[in-house]
C-alpha cells in the first residue's frame, strides 16, 4: 500500500540508490522512460547532461526566466527581454541545425506575446507576491529517498507552474520557413497534473498551471478543473510514486553493478537510429559509451 504522509522518524536513503551514488529523485526523472533515465543519469555526467537541449528546452527556459522576472522584480516584459541576462541566454543558445535554429528564433521573436499570455493569466489569480524557483524537498514512503524540486512561482497561498506551447518550424516552396501558431491544451497535460500534485503535497499550497503560446493562453486551477481537485492530485502523486519505485526495483536487482542495470534498461535501436526525441543532439561518443555496456 502507497500511503501519502511523512512517517515520524528519520529518513534514510534507500541503499538501492546509495549503492549507485544516487541522493535524490524528482518528477521529471521518475517518468523517463529507464532506458533513457539509465543514459542520463549513469552514463552521461552532469555537465553534459546538462548541455543536451533543443529550441523547445531552450525557448522554454526563455520564456519562464522573463516571465519570473516579470514578476519578482516588477520589470516591464520589453526590459526583461532586453536585460543582460535575457540577451545573454539568447545569444548563447547552440542550434542543432537549420530547422532547430529557425526555431529558436521564432520562439525568440514571439516571446514577448507568450510571456505576456502567461501575466495574463496570472493576473486573473488576483494581487499575489511571487517568488521563484523556490527549492522543496519530499519524502513519500515506500519510496526510499526524497524529491527535490524547484517551483516556478509561489506565493502566500498558491504555487505554480508555467508550460509552454511552441509551434514547429517548416520550410516551406514559397514562403520559405514558416512558424505554426498553437493552442493551448483544454485540459492539462497529466504529467504536469503528477508535478504539482509533489509541488502541492510539499508546501499545502493550491496549485495552478499557466499554459501559454504566442496565440494562446489557458489558466487551470481547482476552481476550473476538476484534474486539479485533491482527490485527483492525491490520485495523481500515488501514480508518480510508481514510476518512482518500480525503478527502485531495478536498482535492487542490479546491487550497484551498472552492467546489470544496463541489461534492465535496454535501448531502443531503432530510436537511437533515427535520433528520435531523446537521442536528438546526443553525440556519437555519448551513445558508443552507453552501448559499451551490451558488448
Amino acid at each position: 500500500m502507497i500511503c501519502l504522509y511523512m512517517a515520524n522518524h528519520i529518513n534514510v536513503i534507500g541503499e538501492s540508490y546509495k549503492k549507485f551514488g544516487l541522493k535524490h529523485t524528482s518528477k521529471s526523472t521518475a517518468c523517463l522512460p529507464h532506458t533513457i533515465r539509465f543514459f542520463k543519469k549513469h552514463i552521461l555526467t552532469p555537465k553534459e547532461n546538462s548541455e543536451i537541449s533543443n529550441a523547445s528546452f531552450s525557448g522554454g527556459t526563455l520564456i519562464h526566466l522573463i516571465v519570473q522576472d516579470s514578476l519578482t522584480k516588477g520589470m516591464k516584459i520589453a526590459e526583461v527581454i532586453k536585460s543582460e541576462k535575457i540577451q545573454n541566454k539568447i545569444n548563447e543558445y547552440e542550434p542543432l541545425d537549420e530547422k532547430d535554429k529557425k526555431k529558436f528564433e521564432f520562439i525568440v521573436k514571439s516571446a514577448q506575446e507568450t510571456a505576456l499570455n502567461h501575466l495574463n493569466n496570472i493576473a486573473e489569480l488576483g494581487g499575489q507576491e511571487w517568488k521563484d524557483e523556490i527549492e522543496q524537498v519530499l519524502w513519500t514512503p515506500p519510496v526510499k529517498t526524497y524529491w527535490l524540486m524547484y517551483i516556478d512561482l509561489v506565493s502566500k497561498d498558491l504555487l505554480g507552474d508555467l508550460k509552454n506551447k511552441f509551434g514547429n518550424a517548416t520550410l516551406t516552396k514559397t514562403k520559405g520557413w514558416t512558424y505554426t501558431n498553437v493552442k493551448c491544451p483544454d485540459r492539462p497535460f497529466y504529467s504536469d497534473v503528477q508535478q504539482v500534485s509533489l509541488y502541492q503535497k510539499a508546501t499545502g499550497l493550491k496549485p495552478f498551471l499557466s499554459y501559454a503560446s504566442n496565440c494562446d493562453r489557458k489558466l487551470f486551477t481547482q476552481e476550473n478543473c476538476e484534474d486539479l481537485s485533491q482527490e485527483n492530485l492525491d490520485k495523481a502523486l500515488k501514480e508518480l510514486m510508481i514510476y518512482e519505485i518500480a525503478w527502485e526495483k531495478k536498482l535492487e536487482l542490479a546491487d550497484g553493478d551498472l552492467d546489470t542495470l544496463a541489461w534492465l534498461c535496454c535501448p531502443d535501436f531503432s530510436d537511437i537510429k533515427k535520433k528520435s526525441f531523446w537521442w536528438t543532439g546526443v553525440a556519437k561518443e555519448q551513445i558508443d559509451r552507453l552501448l559499451k555496456h551490451y558488448e
